[in-house]
């Protein structure tokens, strides 16, 4: 069985932590490989490969939620690695 965090939200292995902007709500985005891959870049692509998994995330979003947009809608607070939750900026 999955492990609850204190907000209610399952416990992830990969993904972002954030506040919903409009409605105050949190928000767990779970993210694949590729997505964690493209989450965590440094360097001088960090813009483009932020993009890019924005855009998978919209692709595979439940467009019945508002986890669709992630830029200018979701306050990312954390981010969680193997586990692992840290302050994301």
């Amino acid at each position: 069985m999955s492990k609850l965090w204190p907000n209610g939200f399952m416990s992830m292995v990969n993904g972002l932590r954030g506040t919903h902007i409009a409605t105050g709500y949190p928000v767990d985005i779970p993210l694949n490989a590729k997505e964690m891959q493209l989450a965590t870049v440094k360097g001088p692509y960090i813009n483009e490969c932020w993009d890019l998994m924005c855009a998978s995330v919209l692709s595979r979003a439940d467009h019945n939620t508002f986890v669709d947009h992630i830029e200018g809608n979701i306050d990312i607070d954390f981010i969680v690695i193997n586990g692992v939750e840290k302050v994301f900026h």
